[in-house]
C-alpha cells in the first residue's frame, strides 16, 4: 500500500475510534451546546473578572476589570509578572483585583475567574504546594479581615473575554502593575457585547 494512503487510512480509523470513545452511549455522558455570556451583577454588587496566563515565550501576566450592576467599567488592571506558573498568575490576578476593589471602596463583590484550579485552591478543594502557600494566605486574610462581602466563582472562558483581553494587553507592559481608570483601546467592543448579553455557544458535558 502507498505510504500516504496508509497514513490517511490510519488517521481516519483513529478519528472514528475517538468519536466512538467520546460518544454518549459509551461514556454515559451527554454533550450539548450551551450559550455562555457575561451577566452583570445585581445592585449593589460589582463584578471583578480576572485572568492569568503563561505565554510560550515564558512571560506570565495577569489582568482584570471591575464593572457595576449597569455593566459600566469602574477600573481595570494589567500585571506583568515575569515568569511563573499559570496557576500562580491566576492567583496573583485575583489578589490584585481584590486590592483594587477594596481601594475603590467596593464592599459587595463577585469575583469571576475561568481558572477552576484557582477557585478550588481557595475553596480548599485541592492540595497545594508551598509555591502558592504565602499567596493563598494573603488572599484569605484580605477576604476575612476586611469588612465586605465577597464571593469567588468559576466561569467559562466565554464569559471572561474582557479579562482575557486585559491579560494579553499586559504582555506589552514593563514589569509591575498598570491600572486603567478607563477602558483601554480594544476592549470596548467586548464590553459592548457583554452589556448587550451577546452569548457564545460551548459544548458542555452533562
Amino acid at each position: 500500500m502507498d505510504p500516504m494512503a496508509l497514513l490517511a487510512d490510519v488517521s481516519l480509523r483513529a478519528e472514528e475510534m475517538s468519536k466512538i470513545h467520546d460518544h454518549c452511549l459509551v461514556t454515559g455522558r451527554l454533550k450539548i451546546d450551551k450559550w455562555i455570556r457575561w451577566h452583570p451583577p445585581d445592585w449593589p454588587w460589582c463584578t471583578l473578572n480576572t485572568d492569568g496566563a503563561h505565554k510560550a515565550n515564558g512571560v506570565s501576566t495577569a489582568g482584570g476589570l471591575i464593572r457595576d450592576y449597569s455593566s459600566c467599567w469602574l477600573t481595570g488592571f494589567g500585571l506583568m509578572l515575569g515568569s511563573c506558573s499559570v496557576t500562580m498568575a491566576e492567583l496573583r490576578g485575583i489578589y490584585q483585583g481584590l486590592i483594587l476593589a477594596w481601594n475603590f471602596c467596593i464592599r459587595w463583590l463577585h469575583v469571576e475567574t475561568d481558572s477552576l484550579c484557582a477557585t478550588q485552591i481557595l475553596a480548599n478543594q485541592v492540595v497545594t504546594t508551598n509555591e502558592y502557600a504565602s499567596l493563598i494566605i494573603a488572599i484569605k486574610e484580605y477576604l476575612q479581615k476586611k469588612d465586605w462581602q465577597v464571593s469567588i466563582s468559576h466561569v467559562y472562558r466565554e464569559a471572561n473575554s474582557a479579562a482575557d483581553f486585559m491579560v494579553n494587553l499586559a504582555c506589552s507592559l514593563p514589569l509591575g502593575l498598570m491600572v486603567y481608570p478607563s477602558p483601554p483601546l480594544g476592549v470596548t467592543s467586548i464590553l459592548l457585547y457583554d452589556s448587550y448579553g451577546v452569548a457564545t455557544p460551548r459544548s458542555v458535558v452533562f
